[in-house]
């Protein structure tokens, strides 16, 4: 499948007739992923759905190519050995101007948002990190609302992580006057 096709509009097979589908209606009935994955491209997400490892390096490969930069922020630790293996040029020295590579802690369907901790961003807010994003995360970390995610938080970890936040605006809003904070975000959303 050409990566530009995947890339613009980002449709992936097992979601492609979520599209055109705008009525809250039909929306009720969908699967939490299909929810999230609806709501994460009606504000603005880059999406892909890899069938296989080997179909998400090579994604990340071009995507990576894409992006153009010269080394991508990593501030996980287990992303780094990762990115490090595949040739991926990284740092984990902050850089706002970079792109930031690494995970998050839920996918929020009712939202299409993406929630991390400081596992995700360390002791960083939202607005002091890149506003380019390439996410990972695994179909198990969709829930249906931001109560549910902070539930399975504090259920995932004996200290649950402080420094949690979200961000739910994936591309620039037209007319904004009031100063919401937007990011280029693409996500890969891969089956656990």
């Amino acid at each position: 499948m050409d990566f530009f096709k995947r890339l613009f509009p980002s449709k992936s097979k097992k979601y492609e007739h979520l599209d055109d589908e705008q009525d809250s209606l039909q929306t009720s009935n969908m699967s939490i992923d299909e929810l999230f994955v609806y709501n994460y491209k009606q504000k603005g997400g880059a999406f892909f759905y890899p069938e296989d490892l080997a179909d998400f390096k090579e994604s990340l490969l071009q995507l990576l190519q894409y992006l153009n930069e010269e080394e991508y922020i990593v501030l996980e630790a287990a992303y780094l050995q990762f990115l490090h293996k595949m040739q991926i040029p990284v740092t984990d020295q902050l850089d706002q101007t970079g792109i930031l590579l690494g995970g998050c802690e839920m996918l929020i369907a009712n939202e299409g948002a993406i929630m991390t901790t400081a596992v995700h961003t360390k002791e960083y807010r939202n607005p002091e990190l890149p506003q380019r994003r390439v996410i990972i995360a695994l179909s198990n970390q969709i829930t249906p609302n931001k109560s549910q995610a902070l539930t399975d938080i504090n259920n995932k970890y004996e200290k649950p992580p402080a420094n949690i936040q979200t961000m739910s605006i994936f591309a620039r809003p037209k007319n904004d006057l009031s100063g919401n904070m937007w990011y280029e975000t693409y996500l890969f959303l891969i089956e656990n």
